[in-house]
């Protein structure tokens, strides 16, 4: 049986074809709800980052100790496109861009073993390099602000670190929490150069004992008891107090820490700033995880941030900006095009069948073609976003054609007097080469968005799935259950005729005009005798169907024309009540300075009645806890400042 012929098998084996169809609209149904709802589809940028701290050092001596060793070792890798370096005071951060195509792992792999390689050339004060993949996801889709009047800045911020952080990363899909203002913690020792010249010891040889001693070791296992228990050697101060008893060798005698300078337990120089409506606070933001689903992270995280306030009474969260309200609005948006399509096509169905079954077995076409969809969709690992949204909407209109094709033929075959059993069956298969041959034509346009090079076509992959996956089963549709429909639900008195619509005349017509069915008798009429020459000329005077292929050519190069003035971009421009303000001082400004600038930006921005709310980040010195994060950075002459409008 050919797939050609699987409409007279339908017809005659009806109940595995229904059940066919009512296991794939389960199916559909179930992976439906379990879709994640993004704005965009996720993308795998091929994109690694080198990032390497040494504090205090100045950009000159970044770029030619660690920024030109790191490019040197990296530029070597294969499939290796661009390496962009960014150097500023402290930090180099140099990305590599590979090729479309490679292995995101192996090729990450790669960079961090480069880097290794190099670890010993590199100063002996840098930081451990950062190496990561850079995410699509990574900027972060929620910013949250935290209130505890209670707390000081320097307390308010190891909350956010030790317990905000780790109550946010164990809820599945969050990847990373990064803390915006506030400071770090950390053990200082003050060194008094008399009590060294006097203990006759130097700064790095202290700073030498401390790094040998004040680590944990194994010492391997032993019997006590008769059980085996693990040895450890334990050097690692548990408390301030601890570590100024230290003892520091020197020589054949040892000298305690505390006698040397002093052990505090102080906090960070604050390397950056955040403000929400002028107030200095503390925030962070949230990012979520590739694969997954940005609206159901976001509701987890807005819920473990309930428990925990509850939780605290002296903590309060509030939310400052987010991004997945504009996510539900487009999808909201989406799926009432979609639905307001399919009401449409079905509405004009019935206005030119003017037949109630017929435009029943038409529009079942839609849905049971929609739905499977959602299955093939959740097999291939997508989501619900724009794009995906956008080619539903697009095919709306095209998933019943091939439905209308069948069902119109079937009528066609029982006006001519057949019963609906056998004109299904015989309209079905007349007709069958040629819905196979529409569908595949379908297929053949949008088929090849989804091999387009570049990040384009890593967004138009699930463009082409969502279209060329709804569109095949149509054609399913159409060769099965429509002609299964049509054999038992049309009646054999479908056959009287219903008169013409009041827009047939005016329509049949114009189409004589522009076919010139009667341009010959015109001819004849006015020019009966007229000579050769002139029998041409009136023939292309009174012939429409040049008129008419004229036009169609003036048209279409109009339409070019119309098409090169129009401006392009990647992504249309959408009223989001939000606006993103990045400022950048010249080298040399300091945070207070930055933070000056921005307290008067965040005034005048404040006097303007549309805007609600003003987020301002000062300084790049946010703290990332989660995969690739816990590095924090000293750019504090660049600020962000998220406005958020009046809706």
């Amino acid at each position: 049986m050919g797939f050609q012929n699987i409409s007279s098998w339908s017809i005659r084996n009806p109940i595995p074809i229904v059940l066919l169809f009512v296991v794939l609209t389960i199916a559909g149904t179930m992976s439906y709800f379990k879709l994640r709802t993004n704005n965009f589809p996720d993308v795998d940028l091929p994109v690694v980052a080198v990032t390497v701290i040494q504090s205090g050092a100045a950009p000159t001596e970044m770029e030619t100790q660690v920024t030109r060793l790191v490019e040197d070792a990296v530029a070597g890798l294969g499939s290796v496109k661009h390496i962009t370096s960014v150097v500023n005071e402290g930090v180099s951060t140099t990305s590599i861009e590979f090729q479309l195509g490679v292995n995101l792992e192996k090729v990450t792999n790669d960079v961090r073993n480069a880097v290794s390689g190099i670890r010993q050339n590199l100063p002996a004060d840098v930081q451990e390099p950062i190496v990561q993949r850079i995410e699509f996801t990574a900027i972060p889709f929620a910013n949250f602000v935290v209130r505890a009047p209670g707390m000081s800045p320097e307390e308010l911020s190891w909350f956010v670190d030790n317990t905000v952080a780790k109550r946010l990363l164990s809820v599945r899909g969050v990847s990373q929490i990064s803390r915006d203002g506030g400071v770090s913690r950390e053990i200082r020792i003050k060194l008094d150069p008399a009590r060294l010249a006097a203990s006759g010891v130097t700064a790095a040889q202290v700073s030498n004992q401390l790094r040998a001693s004040n680590i944990n070791l194994p010492g391997g296992r032993g019997e006590i008891a008769g059980e085996e228990q693990a040895i450890r050697t334990v050097g690692s101060a548990q408390s301030v107090e601890q570590l100024r008893e230290t003892l520091i060798p020197i020589g054949s005698r040892s000298v305690r820490l505390g006698d040397l300078g002093e052990v505090t337990d102080e906090w960070s120089e604050p390397r950056g700033r955040a403000r929400f409506n002028g107030q200095e606070v503390v925030g962070f933001g949230v990012s979520r995880a590739i694969g997954s689903s940005e609206v159901d992270v976001y509701d987890r995280v807005k819920a473990e941030l309930a428990k925990l306030d509850a939780e605290r009474a002296d903590v309060t969260f509030e939310e400052v900006a987010n991004t997945t309200e504009d996510v539900v609005n487009n999808f909201h948006a989406s799926v009432e095009t979609l639905v307001l399509g399919a009401l449409l096509a079905i509405a004009v169905v019935f206005i030119f069948l003017r037949d109630w079954r017929a435009t029943l077995i038409a529009a079942v076409a839609m849905p049971l073609s929609l739905i499977p969809t959602f299955w093939v969709m959740d097999l291939t690992n997508q989501s619900l976003n724009v794009v995906t949204l956008l080619a539903l909407s697009l095919t709306i209109g095209i998933l019943v054609d091939d439905a209308i094709v069948e069902i119109e033929n079937i009528v066609r075959h029982i006006r001519d007097g057949k019963p609906p059993y056998p004109a299904a069956i015989e309209a079905a298969d007349e007709i069958g080469l040629a819905v196979m041959a529409t569908t595949a034509t379908l297929v053949a346009v949008f088929a090849p968005t989804g091999f387009m090079p570049g990040i384009v076509g890593q967004f138009f992959k699930s463009f082409a799935i969502a279209t060329c996956v709804s569109v095949l089963f149509s054609l399913l549709v159409a060769r099965t259950l429509t002609p299964l429909m049509g054999a038992y639900l049309l009646k054999r008195d479908q056959g009287k005729e219903h008169g013409d619509p009041f827009w047939m005349a005016p329509y049949l017509k114009a189409l004589n005009w522009a076919l010139g069915d009667d341009w010959r008798k015109r001819r004849a009429e006015h020019h009966p005798q007229a000579g050769w020459f002139r029998r041409k000329v009136a023939d292309r005077m009174f012939d429409h169907r040049v008129w008419v292929l004229g036009m169609g050519v003036l048209f279409f190069f109009l339409s070019i024309f119309m098409a090169s003035r129009l401006p392009g971009e990647f992504i249309p421009v959408e009223d989001i009540s939000r606006s993103t303000v990045t400022v950048q001082f010249p080298p040399g400004t300091t945070l207070s300075e930055t933070d000056a600038a921005v307290q008067r930006i965040n005034r005048e921005l404040m006097k303007r009645p549309e805007v609600e709310s003003v987020y301002s980040s000062i300084g790049s010195a946010t703290t990332s806890f989660g995969p690739g994060g816990g590095g924090s950075s000293g750019e504090v002459r660049s600020a962000n400042l998220t406005v958020n409008l009046v809706g």
